[in-house]
């Protein structure tokens, strides 16, 4: 592969001097704290975040620390009137183990939105106010959306002391778990378990990328030893 081959790689997931700044960045102002809980979220599960946005409190278990990824969210008729659908591929039917930050993040979510559910009943404060049950949601109860998801990352890259130069998307984080993976040694079939194997050609491509880099730090050490 050629150097700008590489590139084009490692554009698609974040290093861990990357995703860092950024997160915290999003957890810094109150208007992005949920797009920071949300993009956490994805870097830990691998999940896309159509699956992210249409998981309900039935679908997570804090007792079996079982997420079940039973869908994705149709926003053709806008996100107030959307609905959870089934996903395109049977591989998309998954069930992972939830690490305890991915718990806290729902935790944290489904907190939020009981207090503003309770806000609303007393003071009536928001009219567009709508409780449909989903876990990652706008204050307005509605599932967050990809397009202000996406606009809230890239202007949160651009406060940033050193800016990535990548093209930040809410894709970026379920590749850099694949990343994170593969350099903790993790088998390409349990990465690919993981996260679905319907994203399979990029899924393999950042494992091989991310295998080979580590060979050759490995060569590099030794010719300096």
């Amino acid at each position: 592969k050629t150097l700008e081959d590489w590139k084009k790689i490692e554009e698609k997931y974040l290093e861990e001097d990357e995703i860092k700044p950024l997160l915290k960045e999003l957890f810094r102002r109150p208007s992005t704290y949920r797009t920071a809980l949300l993009a956490e979220f994805m870097s830990l599960n691998g999940c896309r975040i159509g699956e992210a946005v249409s998981l309900e409190p039935e679908n997570r278990d804090f007792e079996t620390k079982i997420l079940q990824l039973h869908g994705t969210y149709d926003h053709t008729e806008g996100y107030r009137n959307g609905e959870k659908t089934t996903p395109k591929t049977n591989a998309s039917y998954r069930e992972t183990i939830m690490t305890t930050r991915e718990m806290e993040i729902i935790q944290e979510m489904e907190i939020i939105q009981e207090l503003e559910f309770m806000n609303e009943l007393e003071k009536n404060t928001n009219p567009r106010y709508k409780d449909m049950g989903y876990i990652f949601t706008t204050k307005n109860g509605v599932p967050m959306q990809t397009n202000s998801f996406n606009l809230a990352l890239k202007k949160a890259n651009e406060r940033l002391e050193k800016p990535i130069q990548k093209n930040l998307t809410s894709h970026i984080f379920r590749h850099t778990l694949v990343s994170r993976l593969a350099e903790n040694n993790v088998p390409l079939k349990a990465i690919m378990d993981r996260v679905a194997h319907a994203d399979a050609k990029t899924t393999i491509q950042i494992y091989t990328h991310v295998t080979k880099k580590m060979k050759s730090n490995v060569a590099d050490i030794m010719e300096n030893y």
